[in-house]
């Protein structure tokens, strides 16, 4: 285990960060043609083969060092999700390009019911992502129970750009490759329609998204759907790493993502990636679980906290170094974006009711059904007993917390009469808008009136209220905050009817008769006019 002095002082068993926790234990991706290679065309079908350890005793099992097909991610599997394996599971692989074998890496078990109970689930370890390699060495033991039927080392090929199912040629595979394009998977299905209804507006910019079919998600794994918080809302985010420690590019960052899926889905039996979000060093974004960006989805990545939060973890592993400033900047665009829908403060705390009795990392006890404190940007040891999302990145999101656009900035009230985001108020011209933030005033720059999403009006950045003139008709009304981070927020907007009054009849001015000329006097002849 690699649990901290300070875990062991607290008496707390430590894991690494799950679900999907992927552990490096190779020099980096191959260059030259790797199958973990990024950059896709479309759906790219991941492959997974398994290797059964061969038992040596009641309490050890191993797969001896061969080769095998390139694979790029690897773990530990067995038939019981809720079986426990004592003792040490252990790994390394050989780097196809090098053909050197790495150290070895202890793997440790993920949470059972991470994605809830589920038939036919595995239980797992994390998998380690490895870059490009053609052999495969495990050993497991060092326990005194009995280990669990089923043991099997699962090697993933997360598939290559460009290389769907039918260019695999397993037989029936392009048959079944070629009806999935002309009819798609149900889960393909359930996740348009849901994205097709837009989640709420926020008030902070929506990031750019690797989406799913960008990254090459391989849809037809997906035949469920996807599941929304029950109460609608997102009420804190959590943050993760993967524990990839090898070096990576950020080319292959799509790979890795695919080669997650994949794990999640074929070897631990979930119904798709654990994560909402994902980021690589370079600030990527990618989408995670299936169901909408903007949507309240339901992921598996903090056990008994998944209900009411959202999650973004950052590829690599951040225990004995920070994650990068593009990474950071990634997790709180996202963490804006998605508190700003539900009126959240990324630098706030919430009340989250634990879904199981169970310790975090520095021991706090959760009991079942009972309300908690937590940040609303938290990371994934506050809510479960794990080092995630690391020794050197936790500490980093405070940095995250205060990095953000101005929050939870909303008009409340036009010439004095309260008026709710997305309510109607009308006036005869004139303009009183009062506003309010939970940012404090030394964090914003200014603020400007929108109306109609043009500027129309300035103040400082300790101000309150703001005026101006509208035009008759109707208009949509915004508060524009500026913060001296750079960072823009926008409120919800409220709707302004201005109603100038009619302005009175003119009587008309009865008009004066003309006075005619008077008649020319006609000259006198031989009259001098003296």
């Amino acid at each position: 285990m690699r649990g901290t002095a300070l875990a062991a002082a607290l008496g707390v068993v430590t894991t690494l960060c799950l679900p999907g926790t992927a552990v490096a234990a190779g020099p980096g991706p191959d260059r030259a043609g790797s199958s973990a290679s990024a950059g896709t065309s479309g759906p790219v079908e991941g492959t997974v083969r398994r290797l059964a350890l061969e038992p040596r005793s009641a309490t050890e099992a191993a797969v001896s060092a061969q080769d095998t097909e390139r694979f790029g991610l690897m773990g530990v599997s067995w038939k019981d999700a809720s079986a426990e394996v004592q003792g040490k599971i252990e790994a390394r692989s050989r780097n196809a390009e090098t053909g050197a074998w790495t150290p070895w890496v202890e793997l440790e078990p993920l949470k059972a019911g991470l994605d809830g109970v589920r038939p036919g689930a595995r239980g797992a370890t994390e998998p380690v992502w490895v870059g490009s390699a053609d052999g495969a060495e495990v050993r497991v033991g060092g326990g005194s129970a009995a280990l669990p039927a089923g043991l099997e080392l699962d090697l993933v090929d997360p598939g290559t750009a460009g290389r769907t199912g039918a260019a695999k040629s397993a037989p029936g595979r392009a048959a079944r490759a070629i009806a999935a394009k002309s009819a798609p998977a149900p889960g393909a299905r359930a996740a348009a329609a849901a994205a097709a209804a837009p989640g709420p507006e926020s008030t902070a910019p929506r990031p750019d998204v690797v989406t799913r079919a960008q990254w090459g998600a391989d849809e037809s794994l997906n035949n469920e759907g996807p599941l929304y918080l029950a109460g609608g809302k997102i009420k804190a985010l959590f943050v993760h790493h993967t524990a990839a420690s090898a070096p990576y590019e950020c080319t292959d960052s799509a790979a890795i993502v695919r080669g997650l899926h994949v794990y999640h889905v074929k070897t631990n039996g979930w119904r798709d990636v654990g994560y909402n979000f994902l980021v690589d060093k370079c600030g990527t974004l990618f989408e995670g679980r299936q169901g909408g960006v903007d949507r309240p989805v339901m992921g598996a990545h903090t056990y008994g906290f998944n209900s009411e939060s959202t999650s973004v973890a950052v590829l690599g592993d951040h225990t004995s170094a920070g994650a990068s400033p593009a990474a950071l900047e990634g997790i709180a665009k996202m963490a804006a974006y998605k508190l700003g829908q539900y009126d959240v403060d990324m630098n706030g705390t919430t009340t989250l009711t634990a879904g199981a009795t169970q310790k975090n990392y520095a021991g706090t006890s959760f009991t079942a059904g009972q309300p908690y404190q937590f940040r609303t940007v938290s990371g994934h040891r506050d809510g479960f007993n794990t080092e995630c999302p690391g020794h050197q990145l936790y500490p980093q999101l405070d940095t995250i917390r205060t990095s953000g656009p101005a929050a939870r900035l909303k008009i409340g009230a036009v010439n004095g009469q309260a008026v709710a985001p997305g309510g109607t108020a009308t006036t005869p011209g004139p303009l009183v808008v009062d506003f309010s933030t939970s940012t404090a005033a030394s964090l914003v720059s200014s603020f400007e009136l929108l109306v109609d999403a043009a500027p129309v009006a300035t103040v400082a950045g300790d101000a309150t209220r703001v005026a101006t003139v509208l035009g008759q008709g109707t208009h949509r009304v915004q508060i524009r905050a500026t913060a001296q981070n750079g960072k823009v927020s926008t409120s919800l907007p409220v709707t302004v009817e201005a109603e100038a009054p009619e302005a009175p009849e003119v009587p008309e001015v009865p008009q004066v008769p003309e006075v005619p000329e008077a008649p020319e006097v006609p000259e006198v002849p031989g009259h001098s006019g003296t």
